[in-house]
């Protein structure tokens, strides 16, 4: 158990990375489900299971959105646009070695700054929110940066509720992460009526 709580700070991070290299939206959110279930596990050392359990709920219900987002309003299963700044997965890749060396730093640096936070979870949540900020600065279109922002909020969640577990702040956070899979269907309905109507104007 104790080499598992070692061990999957490091997957987190690895997942993020695959979710920056990976070149398939539905893959992409497949990565982002498995990490709500690396959230799930990683807190279940230090967490009440009812509030981890709701996590885990409400992140099973933010992907099945996005997935259901995706195969009605998507016009491709490319992850990475054509117009998207940059295209090369090398420089990706480098980009983000570079991020994940920073955050390990600044994990390691702090992590006993705050008693309540255990190390691993607050490594895990510096993971998240590093790459999340990596992603939203990548990528351009709605899903994509949906995908970027859930993640860092992932990494805010176990940050914050090392700090303070209550079942109503998670619920809050819940209900964001919620709202944002919501918004991202919407505006991708809006995009995908508009290039209908331009295809039927043509």
């Amino acid at each position: 158990m104790a080499m598992l709580s070692l061990v999957l700070p490091y997957l987190i991070a690895c997942v993020s990375l695959a979710i920056i290299l990976v070149n398939r939206i539905r893959v992409a959110i497949a990565l982002l489900a498995f990490q709500y279930v690396l959230a799930f596990t990683i807190s279940l050392y230090v967490q009440p299971v009812r509030s981890i359990g709701a996590r885990l709920i409400g992140g099973v219900i933010v992907c099945l959105i996005l997935i259901t987002a995706e195969r009605r309003f998507s016009q491709g299963d490319s992850f990475i646009h054509t117009d998207a700044l940059p295209r090369s997965a090398w420089f990706r890749l480098i980009t983000s070695l570079i991020v994940i060396l920073v955050a390990l730093a600044l994990a390691i640096q702090n992590e006993n700054a705050i008693a309540s936070i255990d190390a691993n979870v607050f490594r895990g949540a510096v993971f998240n929110i590093c790459l999340g900020l990596l992603m939203i600065g990548l990528y351009q279109t709605p899903l994509e940066a949906a995908i970027g922002l859930l993640t860092l909020l992932i990494g805010f969640d176990l940050f914050y509720g090392g700090i303070e577990p209550s079942l109503a702040i998670i619920v809050l956070l819940i209900s964001l992460q919620l709202i944002i899979s919501l918004a991202t269907s919407y505006i991708m309905s809006i995009a995908h009526s508009v290039a209908l109507h331009e295809e039927g104007g043509l």
